[in-house]
């Protein structure tokens, strides 16, 4: 059966007033249904600029979007803006990370469920409004017929999270790109949040692509992780496998800067050192290299060649000069 979504090369360019700003560079995977893809990495990785290229949610006139997008057998990339609206919330649906500015707080909850649902399926409003209560419902929303009826004002923070997860539910999507979708909530909340995904997904076969900083919400969801830095995958593989062996320094600077309940009481964490790069005057070679505490094991190559993504055993790959050095030597 082929994946329900399969990226190839897809490269995001953002024109700016200090230059072309090269978000993301090179980028291919693939999702099947009943799947999630955990995509991670610090702020400004091209985590975000992703999922939005894979909507064309991106202003086509300041961003030029190249690449593959297959969504079910059709290349989205090669549609015009009617042709992927087509999609947009029925087949293919986004939960963005900030419900409280993603939601508008002069409508109503049932205005912002049913306004995209009617325009796209022709329902009347007593129609819509049922299927709306139906969704809120589903999501865990108490007394959903009255509640349908309130403002995101009146919704605490974990609420109106799952009030965009049911606006995202409305259509029936096949896949449902989930936007740093615990961002601001407590630990309890994020695990509700969490937990609700997983039970959608079983029901329907939902395929979940998650985008998120937080290791240990992909530890807990994800079957599949893809670590980028600067743009680029650096690595790749089953989430298991890559949380408990990671094969890039990256992966393995962020896992040791993650707070966990094994281990020493007193063990402090520890940060990767430097900042994320300039994506308008990146780094020669690796971008990740003036960070990289692994460089000087490889020596001049970090420097001024640009790494492979190398495929590797039990579906991982990593994109890293010190996992060639090892390859040669053995």
């Amino acid at each position: 059966m082929r994946p329900l979504l399969t990226v190839e090369d897809l490269s995001v360019r953002f024109r700016t007033e200090g230059g072309t700003v090269q978000a993301v560079t090179g980028l291919g995977f693939e999702l099947r249904r009943g799947r999630t893809l955990a995509v991670v990495g610090e702020s400004g990785s091209g985590k975000s600029a992703t999922g939005l290229a894979l909507l064309g949610l991106h202003n086509r006139l300041r961003t030029e979007v190249t690449g593959r997008v297959e969504f079910d057998g059709v290349d989205l990339a090669a549609l015009d803006e009617r042709g992927v609206s087509a999609y947009r919330g029925s087949r293919i649906a986004m939960v963005f990370q900030d419900a409280l500015t993603a939601l508008s707080p002069y409508h109503t909850v049932e205005r912002q469920l049913t306004d995209g649902y009617r325009r796209r399926t022709g329902a009347s409003r007593p129609q819509a409004r049922a299927r709306a209560v139906e969704m809120l419902a589903r999501v865990g929303i108490p007394d959903p017929a009255r509640r349908v009826q309130e403002y995101p004002h009146e919704f605490s923070g974990g609420m109106r999270q799952r009030v965009m997860i049911a606006m995202a539910l409305m259509g029936e999507p096949d896949l449902v790109i989930a936007d740093e979708p615990t961002t601001a909530l407590d630990v309890t909340v994020q695990a509700q949040i969490l937990d609700l995904l997983a039970d959608l997904q079983a029901e329907s076969q939902l395929a979940i692509l998650l985008i998120t900083h937080d290791l240990g919400v992909v530890s807990g969801v994800a079957h599949d992780v893809m670590v980028m830095y600067a743009g680029r995958c650096v690595e790749y593989g089953p989430a298991a496998q890559v949380l408990a062996a990671p094969e890039h320094p990256y992966t393995a600077g962020l896992l040791r800067s993650v707070p966990t309940l094994h281990g020493p009481a007193d063990s402090e964490l520890v940060p990767i050192p430097g900042s994320p790069p300039n994506l308008l005057d990146p780094p020669s070679g690796c971008a990740f290299h003036p960070r990289c505490d692994a460089r000087s094991r490889v020596g001049d190559l970090c420097t001024t060649a640009v790494p492979s993504l190398l495929p590797g055993s039990g579906g991982r790959s990593r994109a890293c000069h010190l996992a060639l050095e090892r390859s040669t030597a053995s």
